[in-house]
């Protein structure tokens, strides 16, 4: 009897073996993605600082708050999005920085032919920085820059376009902060640290698949030395 029953405890160790693995890893994913959260969560609660800190070596400026003195250039570029449930369009624009320093910043969201003039300046602005890596997505289309529709995030093309200098920072955009200069008439959401943790979740799948094979693979067993 002994050799017909290695093969299904063979397959029930191996199969137990991966999925505890499976569920440890994903507690261990918990515990990182938590402990990212509250960091951002604190970098958005945090006093601004410039935008040279920020950036200094060694920094990680994705979500640091800022606050820069400078210019609005070029025109206003208009990225699709949504806005109270229906289309909308962010207004990306170059802003020179009093240091000479170029930046895309996102001013907000607005309704279709909705004027988006800003103040050029010179003023000084409040934003979160936001790492947007020049990736076009499968299924986004190429981006319009004659016709000023933006798709994705092409942060090259977006600077040639507004008007303004390459931007320093090639993947980072500023994304104003409510009532910040620029924002006027615009939707400006409240930033905040909403990144998907579902780990918690995963890891009592993972956990609750090892106990249901531990259990048939218990009732087998029974059911066999009954006959």
């Amino acid at each position: 009897m002994r050799r017909r029953l290695w093969p299904v405890l063979l397959v029930t160790g191996i199969g137990l073996a991966i999925l505890l693995k499976l569920g440890v890893w994903q507690v261990q994913r918990l515990a990182w993605k938590e402990a990212l959260i509250a960091k951002m969560e604190a970098s958005l609660s945090a006093e601004p600082v410039s935008l040279a800190r920020a950036t200094a070596a060694g920094s990680d400026p994705d979500q640091a708050v800022v606050r820069v003195s400078g210019s609005f250039t070029g025109k206003s570029l208009r990225r699709i999005t949504t806005l109270n449930g229906g289309p909308g369009w962010e207004i990306v624009q170059s802003f020179t920085t009093a240091e000479s320093a170029a930046l895309l910043v996102a001013r907000g969201v607005a309704a279709e032919n909705q004027s988006t003039i800003a103040d050029p300046g010179p003023v000084e602005i409040i934003g979160v920085l936001r790492r947007h890596p020049s990736r076009r997505g499968f299924f986004d289309p190429d981006n319009d820059a004659g016709g000023n529709r933006w798709y994705w995030w092409d942060l090259p093309a977006m600077a040639l376009a507004s008007g303004g200098a390459a931007a320093r920072h090639s993947d980072l955009v500023l994304r104003l902060l409510p009532g910040s200069p620029g924002s006027g008439g615009l939707f400006v959401e409240q930033p905040r640290a909403s990144l998907r943790n579902n780990h918690l979740g995963y890891a009592i799948t993972w956990f609750g698949l090892a106990a249901v094979l531990l259990v048939m693979t218990g009732v087998f067993l029974r059911q066999r030395n009954k006959t």
